[in-house]
């Protein structure tokens, strides 16, 4: 199995294959891992997807060994991996309790929680920030109750217009990580999906250190990954592999149900795209109904998958096949139409304000 340093391509595709592999087929994983030419492409790529923690934890798991330099360089960076993944986890489990004391009830979406459900080692799952779900009425109180802790926005002009613009606002203190603060589940594919009716089906989940969270229902959280991970493009395949790992711990997870609640709002072509790339990218079989096919719709996604991966980001092009990808995967015409005409409105506004800033208001700049 030959990763070209020339070929980006051709060492994500190695790391495919060896994170299908994982972490039920041992015998394979060995095999692949003999074939395997150039480990400095594959564990740089590993490095970029955010699952080198986990590959080199199955490396180890079966015995095999990397060439001693390699070793030693990824023996280092797991040590300051490991330490940024202790003080996540500590960050977090304060912002819980925090919200806790006021009476403010948290899901805690992907992060140091997933990892410790999901993960063999929780540190496995490298998380940058931090992802709390509240209900919108509870966000004034919740970012109030942050602010004792050192947590606030960086700009007024930011907060407002992440509340009227987006689906979570972005709270900083001194030290990282920040706290992503979703008031909405979601905003993409031209929908708001309210936080209210998932925080009302959220399971209590207590924290390695005792912090009392929420964790969103099986059927729930697959649909929220899902179209997270879509909503990026799969440009991690962490995200992927979060899932892989969701539907081994939840092997009856009710099919039905999800489908039946990503059709009521309207993220269904979404899911289905997960679904499918799940299945060509790690061989994960998805029991879903046959008589719901997409065809067409997958083709121009994928091809606006390869277009937008060979630009450069940022550019003029990257953000075109950006949108026409979320448009593409938009369930109603009319949502991907609200959708287009949301993002050039915002596209005018930053515009307008890079050339005028004293013209128009400073949220314009986002």
């Amino acid at each position: 199995m030959r990763a070209d340093e020339n070929n980006p391509d051709a060492s994500e595709h190695a790391l495919e294959m060896l994170l299908s592999a994982i972490p039920d087929d041992s015998v394979h994983f060995r095999q692949l891992c003999n074939e395997v030419e150039n480990w400095d492409d594959i564990l740089h790529s590993a490095l970029l997807h955010g699952v080198e923690s986990l590959l080199h934890h199955h490396l180890i798991e079966i015995g095999f060994k990397l060439p001693p330099a390699i070793e030693d360089r990824v023996h280092r960076w797991q040590m300051i991996k490991d330490l940024w993944q202790t003080h996540a986890q500590s960050a977090l489990d304060e912002a819980l309790r925090v919200l806790d004391s006021a009476s403010v009830r948290a899901v805690a979406l992907k992060g140091p929680v997933l990892g410790e459900r999901l993960y063999p080692d929780p540190r496995m799952r490298v998380s940058a920030d931090l992802d709390l779900l509240v209900a919108f009425a509870d966000l004034e109180r919740a970012t109030a109750a942050l602010k004792t802790v050192g947590y606030g926005a960086s700009k007024e002009s930011q907060a407002r217009f992440l509340r009227k613009y987006h689906y979570h606002t972005i709270l900083r203190r001194s030290c990282p990580p920040v706290i992503e603060l979703h008031f909405r589940l979601s905003d993409g594919f031209g929908v708001e999906i309210a936080a209210e009716e998932f925080l009302t089906r959220a399971r209590v989940y207590r924290t390695a250190q005792g912090a009392v969270a929420g964790i969103l229902s099986p059927e729930d959280e697959m649909l929220y990954l899902s179209i997270h991970a879509a909503g990026h493009r799969f440009v991690r395949l962490s995200w992927l592999f979060d899932i892989k790992l969701l539907l081994r711990h939840y092997p009856d997870l009710d099919w039905t149900t999800t489908l039946a609640r990503a059709h009521s709002l309207q993220v269904l072509a979404a899911l289905l795209f997960t679904c499918e790339t799940l299945h060509s990218r790690f061989g994960v079989k998805i029991p879903l109904n046959e008589s719901m096919p997409q065809r067409i719709r997958s083709r121009i996604a994928n091809f606006l998958l390869a277009a937008t991966a060979r630009q450069p980001d940022p550019s003029r092009r990257s953000l075109l096949g950006k949108m026409a990808f979320t448009a593409v995967l938009c369930d109603r015409p009319g949502a991907a139409l609200d959708f287009l005409q949301r993002q050039l409105l915002l596209i005018v506004r930053r515009r307008a304000h890079r050339h005028f800033p004293s013209l128009t208001p400073e949220e314009w700049a986002y």
